[in-house]
């Protein structure tokens, strides 16, 4: 639209924002008033049940947000048609969007984002009170005031509970990052799947990236339905209550309302915060030290993380057999007898070298043997970090294959320990970083199937491919191969959901694969042969 443009007694200053619908700055020239303006925006060669349903829904969302009145909502002046050009007046804000914040600053104070998301709370109390559900709560439609007022935004898919839904059964709405598990399965929803959206995006504002991630919406949903995001251990305590109950998949373990959640913001706001540890710089080995103890006496103990639906098998201890210990200790009489033998009967120098030279390796090695047990000493009195790095020193001088191996793995299997305990403590970054520093000594199924249990809630995908690597390396491994097959089972279940029925049958095909012969892999086939011959009947 040409600036200076009139539409109705409004005349358009600029086009501020276009997607589904266009946003004009705009002066109200009865009163002199500076509005926002947004119209419907229709495309082109759209059918008439589609711009019917299309103009529906602005009208309700002008009813959505004109019945409330409350210093955190924008505030709707009118609704008006021209000419066929349905358009809803605002009051216009200043400042930014949640959005344009975090990209800017990051994550935010806990003060910061306690206050932003308490006026949010405010302005959900007197929108669930008059019956209004958001249903599209996220940093877009968040306003932030250059006076500190927050202002939600945009009830564009709002739900009012006083008419009739205009929603089909099963229809989605809402932006997949930010939706309540209900919303994901196209469930009926109330005043709880705004708190969860909440809770959303406090966990956000805390800790910098969205709390479910994934690289489409298949992997996004998955998350939200069966994943747990790994809050920062720089969020104070009663903040991580907060937000653990907001993100309950059942809505019944959520705050029963946006007054409950409140209060509980305030509370943990008013509590007084503990120390927190701090974890070292990086040591020998290209290995992350670990924290220095002195902190970690100092600091309180962090509270437990969620409990995986399924912790891979402990890693066992690093080892070196007594028989392996004999035989280093005696090789070296047999190889000397051997040598007599040879020499006697003549005619048998090459073999003498050989069977010297493998005796002097023994004996290099043997020479090993009493870092070996520094090393394991420092393994069970849980110094992984050290461990690891005197097992990797100790793979390097090894002479024997077989040693050199055994070193690897045990540097491994330290790794994979260490990465364990950061786990415990919730800190999953720097677990990752362990798991995967394990691979630089030698692959084990321990690794892999640590990692895939933490890829599991920002992308399942890989997660399952890391349980199915995992299997090969442990032989039989069957229970990497069944949680493989559940997490493809659950995208297809997801796809279905979305109507998404060729997605849904590759990721049932995938887990029918990974696991043959067990439960979860009928369980898929059948699902699978449901679909097409659903399908081939609609024919």
């Amino acid at each position: 639209m040409p600036a200076q443009t009139i539409l109705g007694h409004y005349r358009i200053i600029r086009e501020i924002a276009r997607s589904n619908d266009i946003v004009y700055e705009a002066l109200d020239e009865r009163i002199h008033r500076r509005v926002a303006i947004k119209e419907l925006n229709i495309p082109h060669g759209a059918t008439d049940s589609v711009r019917a349903d299309r103009i529906q829904r602005f009208l309700r969302e002008a009813r959505a947000g004109g019945s409330l009145s409350h210093p955190n909502i924008v505030t709707i002046h009118e609704t008006e048609e021209e000419d066929g050009r349905y358009f809803i007046v605002m009051e216009y804000l200043e400042g930014e969007t949640l959005r344009n914040r975090m990209e800017r600053e990051g994550a935010l104070p806990p003060e910061a984002a306690t206050d932003i998301a308490g006026q949010i709370l405010s302005a959900l109390i007197e929108a669930h009170t008059k019956g209004v559900i958001h249903r599209d709560l996220k940093p877009e439609n968040i306003h932030l005031l250059p006076d500190g007022r927050v202002k939600i935004t945009d009830f564009g898919i709002a739900r009012l509970k006083f008419e009739p839904s205009i929603t089909i059964d099963g229809q989605i709405f809402g932006t997949p990052s930010y939706m309540s598990p209900e919303q994901v399965l196209g469930k009926e929803i109330d005043e709880r799947s705004d708190l969860f959206s909440v809770g959303s995006l406090l966990f956000e504002m805390l800790a910098g990236h969205k709390a479910f991630q994934g690289d489409s919406v298949v992997s996004i949903t998955h998350a939200i339905m069966n994943s747990e995001p790994a809050i920062p251990q720089s969020v104070p305590t009663g903040l991580e209550h907060a937000i653990r109950k907001a993100l309950q998949k059942d809505p019944q373990m959520r705050f029963s309302s946006a007054g409950e959640m409140k209060r509980a913001l305030e509370e943990a706001k008013a509590a007084p915060q503990p120390l927190q540890a701090t974890v070292g710089a990086t040591g020998a080995f290209g290995l992350p030290s670990a924290p220095d103890p002195t902190i970690i006496a100092q600091a309180p103990a962090p509270p437990p993380v969620q409990p995986p639906v399924y912790i891979p098998p402990p890693p066992p201890a690093p080892w070196m057999t007594p028989e392996t210990r004999h035989f280093l200790g005696t090789v070296g009489a047999v190889a000397l007898i051997g040598l007599a033998i040879l020499g006697v009967l003549g005619g048998g120098y090459y073999l003498a070298a050989q069977a010297y030279e493998r005796y002097e390796l023994h004996q290099q090695d043997a020479r090993l043997e009493q870092d070996i047990a520094r090393a394991e000493a420092l393994f069970n009195s849980e110094r992984f970090a050290e461990a690891a790095a005197l097992y990797g020193e100790l793979a390097q001088r090894a002479k024997l294959d077989k040693t050199r191996d055994t070193l690897r793995r045990n540097g491994a299997i330290a790794c994979v320990s260490q990465g364990h305990a950061y786990y415990q403590r919730g800190n999953l970054l720097t677990a990752e970083r362990w798991y995967r520093q394990s691979f630089r000594h030698a692959e084990t199924h321990e690794g892999y199937g640590a990692l895939g249990q933490l890829l599991e809630a920002g992308d399942p995908v890989q997660a399952a491919e890391m349980y199915e690597q995992a299997a090969q390396l442990a032989g039989d491994g069957i229970e990497y191969k069944v949680r493989a097959a559940r997490i493809y089972l659950r995208i297809g279940d997801v796809c279905y959901a979305q109507g998404d029925n060729i997605g849904a049958l590759r990721f049932w095909g995938m887990a029918s694969r990974a696991a043959p012969g067990t439960e979860i892999s009928d369980r898929a086939q059948e699902q699978a042969m449901a679909v097409l011959n659903e399908r081939y009947q609609r024919r």
